[in-house]
């Protein structure tokens, strides 16, 4: 048929560069060789395994998930005295808006007390029930930490760091952190103090990291667990996440824990 011909035509035009690509491949063939760790390492790299861990919404999300849909988030926040600007709360932006909540609401601004104060700091239960991951989170690492494991706990949001910080420092858990804004030396000082330290120590069991930070070079192979508290739209950059305790180094099985928030958008972007 004519459309039939059309469209032979249109394929036609990518034949000879798909000649070439294919020739090229025959010719480099022989000289590369892939090979993963799998194939490199067998018999060397304890398993690895990845645990994917839902945790509901609390009543303050699903309040906030139905304002947002509504576009009446942010009038609502600053008639509350809750101070927010488009930082923190984007109009034109549902969809980051809407990670912001499955993660923690106060993302968008913490309420404070009748005396200023915030509400996590005037009470730390205040910021675990807020959040439905941080109410699962409260639960995996102490039961972590009596086990004696160490945890690498993973975000793609500074602001969220801050929040999941305070509420380490509100347990008494010493705590390290790399984020974009600390420097080079400080990271390699954190590095090396929490593989300097014992599988059971009291003291920082814990290592808060940025999902972008730091590339290749961060080698904390000391942690045998892995927290993904908010996936990565490239699957590859939770997979590096991943591999800063999965990697040459380390001898204990190495257990990813992936969080997500049920009936909220991370299960569309999963």
């Amino acid at each position: 048929s004519p459309s039939e011909k059309a469209l032979g035509g249109f394929w036609s035009k990518f034949d000879a560069p798909r000649r070439i690509v294919s020739k090229l491949h025959e010719i480099l063939r022989p000289f590369l060789l892939r090979r993963v760790k799998a194939d490199v390492l067998k018999g060397v790299l304890p398993p690895k395994k990845e645990i994917v861990v839902y945790a509901a919404m609390t009543p303050l999300q699903k309040t906030y998930e139905a304002l947002i849909l509504q576009h009446q988030l942010k009038d609502t926040l600053q008639s509350s005295g809750i101070p927010c600007t488009g930082k923190e709360v984007s109009e034109n932006n549902m969809l980051m808006n809407q990670r912001k909540n499955a993660n923690h609401p106060f993302l968008f601004g913490e309420p404070t007390t009748p005396t200023g104060e915030f509400v996590g700091e005037a009470n730390p239960k205040t910021l675990i029930n807020a959040s439905g991951k941080f109410r699962l989170l409260d639960r995996l690492l102490v039961r972590l930490k009596e086990g004696g494991h160490k945890v690498l706990l993973f975000s793609q949001m500074t602001e969220l760091l801050n929040i999941i910080e305070d509420y380490v420092r509100s347990k008494k858990w010493g705590v390290f952190r790399i984020d974009g804004g600390v420097e080079l030396s400080e990271r390699q000082r954190q590095i090396d103090a929490f593989n300097a330290e014992g599988q059971s120590s009291n003291n920082h069991f814990i290592f808060l990291l940025s999902t972008r930070a730091g590339g290749l070079g961060i080698n904390l192979a000391s942690a045998d667990t892995v927290v993904l508290f908010d996936s990565d739209w490239n699957p590859h950059q939770d997979s590096q996440a991943m591999d800063r305790a999965h990697r040459i180094g380390q001898t204990k099985p190495v257990v990813v824990y992936r969080l997500l928030t049920t009936g909220s958008v991370e299960i569309s972007m999963m």
